[in-house]
């Protein structure tokens, strides 16, 4: 599950979207989940898309963690610069309280409803769902980040996606 979003037109930048994959850092992820072609679509200025089937192949609960990281990232030498968001919180608390993106993918999709625990594996297609970004304040600050969603098992990271963006 990807919960990346792309800025509202009235923003005062504007949002590209440089790559989009799954974590490198991981060898033998699809234990956990097949990211399978999830992918990532620009549509217009700061919309974008998120379309495609994956496989969650492990329950997942509270045992496991979701983890948002946003990074500065020097898009040209491809290396990380200082964390400038980070929300880590147990999978089924992370998906249950979230109120911006969750219920929206999920009406645009065939995931499970929220309140759910554990997360039931499954085969799981989201069909052209709109993200959003509101959560970037309006002055943020324009440059380029990294943005890293991982799921981690007994705190340790187990499988992800990860996006390049620019702010302009």
């Amino acid at each position: 599950m990807l919960l990346v979003y792309a800025a509202a037109e009235d923003k005062a930048y504007s949002v590209e979207l440089n790559s989009f994959d799954k974590n490198p850092k991981f060898d033998d992820d699809t234990k956990w989940i097949d990211w399978g072609d999830l992918r990532m679509k620009k549509v217009s200025r700061n919309k974008f898309t998120l379309t495609g089937s994956f496989d969650v192949n492990m329950n997942m609960g509270d045992e496991q963690r979701l983890s948002l990281q946003v990074f500065n990232y020097d898009d040209n030498t491809n290396e990380k610069g200082s964390l400038v968001m980070n929300v880590n919180k147990p999978f089924c608390q992370f998906v249950n309280e979230d109120e911006d993106t969750y219920p929206y993918m999920q009406k645009a999709s065939d995931l499970p409803d929220q309140g759910n625990c554990p997360f039931p594996k499954g085969h799981y297609t989201i069909n052209s769902y709109e993200l959003e970004t509101t959560f970037l304040p309006d002055n943020a600050p324009k440059g380029d980040y990294l943005i890293e969603l991982n799921a981690l098992d007994k705190d340790i990271p187990v499988t992800g996606v990860v996006a390049s963006v620019t702010l302009t």
